[in-house]
């Protein structure tokens, strides 16, 4: 690839950082929200160079044109120091991954993404195990609709041995996945510490209510269907649907 296209490439490169970011919301599909401002700045930084890239190339060009004479150089020819003949067309095609991003931007994770990782939901972090909890459920009043996370749910089920949660009434909002075995399904989010890379699972298992389309997104009240058992070993979260509604508009896609 020559000079020229690969200028090209860092613009356009650039411009998808700062269209993502600045024109649209669309970085929050793959990154936290704080790596906004990083974003910006390299989109601002590749435009840059590739604009000085090109320019430079242009006036090597003209400046190779005045000393031989010619009005318009032969780039085959030997002696000029820019010899763009080596570079197969084909390399052009390497602008296309590029290009795509303005067409076609890649959605956040979904349904796909729980199915096809193992396990149940991600192990609760240590402030959840010694008992500090930051779901609002010690606030809210008697008979109070208590909105969480999935992730906050999930440690109040998976480590509260006073079992606080039980019998209150819980506000849950995520996006449909279908039970591989058929029996209900799961409500889930992905919960996102750096990037999308890094995102694990937060489900809840619904088997009351009838299974809506794959993706969409419910804000469900509900309560906590207690285990019989000893709740840490507990391989998936129960969960009883008193009412349901689709979103549609639905949140950023992860919980931090």
């Amino acid at each position: 690839m020559n000079r020229i296209a690969q200028g090209l490439t860092l613009v356009l490169l650039g411009a998808a950082a700062l269209t993502s970011t600045v024109a649209t919301d669309l970085y929050l599909n793959w990154v936290k929200a704080g790596f906004g401002p990083f974003l910006i700045a390299a989109g601002v930084v590749m435009a840059v160079l590739g604009v000085l890239v090109i320019v430079a190339e242009l006036r090597g060009e003209r400046t190779a044109a005045a000393a031989s004479g010619e009005e318009h150089p032969d780039h085959s020819a030997e002696g000029h120091g820019h010899d763009h003949s080596r570079a197969p067309r084909v390399a052009w095609l390497l602008l296309l991954p590029v290009v795509a991003v303005f067409v076609v931007a890649p959605p956040a994770l979904g349904a796909y993404t729980v199915e096809t990782t193992a396990g149940s939901s991600a192990p609760p972090p240590e402030q959840a195990r010694s008992g500090r909890f930051d779901d609002g459920l010690a606030e809210a009043g008697p008979g109070e609709v208590v909105a969480m996370d999935i992730r906050q749910f999930v440690m109040r089920a998976w480590v509260d041995e006073e079992r606080q949660l039980a019998g209150r009434e819980v506000e849950l909002t995520g996006f449909a996945v279908p039970d591989p075995e058929g029996e209900g399904w799961f409500l889930a989010r992905l919960q996102m510490s750096c990037c999308a890379a890094d995102a694990i699972v937060n489900k809840v298992h619904i088997s009351n209510e009838p299974a809506p389309e794959t993706d969409t997104w419910w804000t469900v009240r509900g309560t906590w269907v207690e285990p019989e058992g000893d709740i840490a070993d507990v391989s998936q979260h129960e969960f009883e649907v008193l009412e349901m509604e689709e979103v549609s508009d639905p949140p950023s896609p992860y919980e931090q």
